[in-house]
C-alpha cells in the first residue's frame, strides 16, 4: 500500500494538544488592558450623576467587551479612536437621562484632594519647626489651625508632636466641606422628593 501519512510529515490537521481552546478569547496584553480601562474610567466619570450606577456597569461591561472584541482585528489605539472622546460617548449614552443625580466620584475625589493638600502643609509645617527646634536646641510649641504642634530637640533625642481633638475633626471637616458642593449631594434629597 502506497499511502502516505500526513501526521508524518506535518501536513495533516492539527492535533487536539496544537488546537486553540474554543470559547477563550486570545490574550490582548497589559497595554491594552491598561489603555481600555483608563478610557472606561473616564467614560465612568463623566457618565457619573448623569446614568444610574446600574445602568452605568451594564454600559462599562457592554463597552469592555466591544473593545476587546475589536481590538482582536486592529490596534487598541485605533478602537478607542473610533469610539471617539470619552465625554462625547457619555453624553450619547446620557441622552434624555436624568441629570439630576450627585456626582459622588467627583465629591470623593475632591475631599481627598483637600485632606492630601492638608497633611501636606501639615507635615511641612511640622518639620519646618523641627528644622529650627534642632538648630537651636529646646521645644517649640504652635498652633496649625486649630491643632497644637509641638518640636524638641535636646540631649535626650529629637521628636515632634501634635495634641488637641483638631487632629481629627479638622480635617474631617474640610474634607466634607470639599465633598458636598463638589458632589452636589442635596440633588439626592431633591430626587427623593419629587
Amino acid at each position: 500500500m502506497n499511502v502516505k501519512d500526513k501526521s508524518a510529515d506535518g501536513m495533516g490537521q492539527p492535533q487536539p494538544s496544537e488546537a486553540t481552546a474554543p470559547g477563550k478569547p486570545p490574550k490582548l496584553g497589559l497595554r491594552h488592558a491598561l489603555a481600555r480601562e483608563r478610557y472606561l474610567f473616564k467614560v465612568d466619570l463623566y457618565l457619573d450623576g448623569r446614568v444610574p450606577t446600574r445602568i452605568r456597569k451594564r454600559i462599562l461591561a457592554d463597552l469592555r467587551n466591544s473593545i476587546d472584541a475589536d481590538a482582536e482585528s486592529t490596534s487598541i489605539k485605533e478602537v478607542l479612536e473610533g469610539l471617539g472622546k470619552p465625554s462625547e460617548l457619555a453624553a450619547s449614552y446620557a441622552e434624555g437621562a436624568d441629570q439630576s443625580r450627585p456626582l459622588w466620584t467627583t465629591g470623593v475625589v475632591a475631599a481627598l484632594c483637600v485632606l492630601m493638600v492638608y497633611w501636606l502643609f501639615l507635615f511641612t509645617f511640622t518639620f519646618g519647626m523641627l528644622a529650627v527646634a534642632m538648630q537651636a536646641g529646646g521645644e517649640f510649641h504652635s498652633h496649625f489651625f486649630f491643632l497644637k504642634v509641638t518640636a524638641f530637640s535636646g540631649d535626650n533625642g529629637v521628636g515632634i508632636g501634635w495634641t488637641g481633638n483638631a487632629a481629627l475633626w479638622f480635617p474631617m471637616a474640610l474634607a466634607a466641606i470639599a465633598f458636598i458642593p463638589a458632589s452636589r449631594a442635596w440633588r439626592m434629597f431633591g430626587r427623593r422628593r419629587g
